[in-house]
């Protein structure tokens, strides 16, 4: 993760830099956030889908980090991705956070309109950097 060079942006443009964390026990991230904050990303957190569309009905994100399973249910995180593209036509990048690495997982994310899906902090840190730093360069 030391790898990866400090984002900056400027003052207009902050969502670039800004994810949002959807996760009903935000305390399990807490060193996966200190590793992207690290590196100049800022977070918004939401403990649950609806409070995830009260966030993004006030602000924009580079991207958006989830649980797959929550209090609302296990695949909770298919509910928000599915409302965040068919309901709000919304293509902000989405990625799980999730307890399973399997190949079906990240094939199903992909086909509800996901980016990625994965159990590894490392995985996640590169694949969420990627879509920040093509934010920064479009």
């Amino acid at each position: 993760m030391r790898a990866a060079g400090p984002v900056t942006t400027a003052s207009s443009d902050g969502w670039r830099n800004h994810i949002l964390w959807v996760d009903d026990r935000p305390e399990n991230n807490a060193y996966e956030r200190q590793a992207f904050e690290g590196v100049g990303l800022r977070f918004t957190l939401a403990l649950s889908t609806d409070e995830a569309f009260e966030r993004l009905s006030q602000s924009k994100y580079a991207a958006i980090i989830s649980a797959m399973g929550r209090r609302e249910g296990p695949r909770e995180g298919y509910v928000l991705l599915d409302r965040l593209r068919k309901e709000k036509r919304d293509s902000t990048p989405l990625f799980f956070y999730a307890s399973s690495n399997a190949p079906e997982h990240k094939r199903e994310t992909r086909e509800h309109g996901g980016q990625g899906c994965t159990n590894n902090a490392q995985e996640l840190f590169e694949m969420v950097m990627r879509v920040v730093i093509e934010r920064h360069t479009s």
